[in-house]
């Protein structure tokens, strides 16, 4: 939904830019070959279709150009080559994929990559279209990379968190689309800070039972969403109805953190959010008040919490936020 909106305020920017210069039309960029034309919104970016040169020296990696697609209900894309190694990210919807002769289910949080000799078709699901984020680059160390992210090309992952990939992709979009001088420094380190990401989250599609991770997800969501009254994850995992011990096996499966360390993080996030809030009046609440609004036994306990997690106490927090 976010991304629709940045896209059709985009849009609507471009038109109103379009109407102020009159009627003469800016000349239509055209585009390479290899991308597809079966979209209903796209916002795509180019740096440099030609990274490499006659006389000049192969870069260690290089982002080449992006983009995010809404495809439409008789998306079809079927390949036996492209020129660049490619990393696409499935933020919405639902599809098909085939990947170097292996069939695959996309979903939100599925990631695939493929380039040079690697043969790939992607078919949306017309009920449920794909929206997604793709990113083209080269360099010398770049399969390597994508091998030690076990993203190598014709490889395909699912992610825990889809939001956490989505925000690089959403800052390598910014960059993207801004054309500064910096655009290939940042967008190079963006897809440097991606591989990485996916190393730590990535994991093998082969591997993801769908019912567990289906659970999983539910369960941290309900951590997230009632954070404020649950004191403890085997209370938390009673009113979900799982046991204590499934829910940490499910974290330690699809997860860096525990579900205990997950429930104390968002706990003390909610907990920052009201210490910097104004009631009426311009007062702020007492850390004592907050201690007692999450059910801490004294304000003594709940900053021992907040410093584990923030590295100060409320109080000092509360001072810092001040302004």
């Amino acid at each position: 939904m976010i991304l629709d909106r940045r896209m059709a305020i985009l849009d609507l920017m471009a038109g109103q830019k379009q109407r102020i210069a009159g009627s003469k039309k800016p000349p239509r960029r055209r585009l390479p070959e290899f991308v597809s034309r079966q979209v209903v919104a796209a916002r795509r970016w180019f740096l440099n279709l030609r990274p490499v040169g006659r006389t000049s020296r192969p870069p260690d990696l290089a982002v080449v150009c992006g983009g995010c697609e809404r495809v439409r209900g008789d998306y079809f894309l079927e390949r036996h080559d492209f020129p660049y190694l490619c990393i696409e990210f499935v933020i919405a919807g639902r599809g098909t994929l085939t990947l170097d002769g292996r069939d695959h289910d996309l979903v939100p949080g599925s990631i695939f990559s493929y380039g040079p000799g690697i043969p790939h078709a992607i078919r949306t699901d017309p009920r449920h279209r794909l929206r997604k984020y793709y990113v083209d680059f080269v360099g010398t160390t770049a399969a390597a990379r994508m091998q030690a992210a076990r993203i190598a090309p014709g490889s395909m992952l699912r992610v825990p968190q889809p939001q956490e990939i989505g925000e690089i992709f959403d800052l390598l979009q910014q960059c993207g689309l801004a054309h500064s001088s910096h655009a290939s420094a940042l967008c190079g380190q963006l897809l440097g800070v991606l591989l990485t990401k996916i190393a730590e989250r990535g994991l093998r599609a082969d591997d993801v039972d769908p019912r567990a991770f289906d659970t999983y997800q539910r369960f941290r969501a309900f951590l997230s969403a009632e954070c404020p009254r649950l004191w403890s994850v085997a209370e938390a995992a009673r009113l979900f109805q799982i046991s204590p011990a499934y829910a940490c096996r499910l974290f330690r499966r699809f997860d860096a953190t525990s579900p205990y360390q997950h429930l104390l993080r968002e706990r003390m996030n909610f907990a920052a959010d009201l210490l910097s809030r104004r009631e009426t009046g311009g007062q702020r609440l007492l850390v004592k008040q907050v201690a007692t609004h999450l059910g801490f036994a004294d304000q003594y306990q709940f900053s021992r919490a907040f410093k584990r997690v923030f590295g100060i106490s409320p109080a000092h927090f509360q001072r810092d936020t001040a302004g």
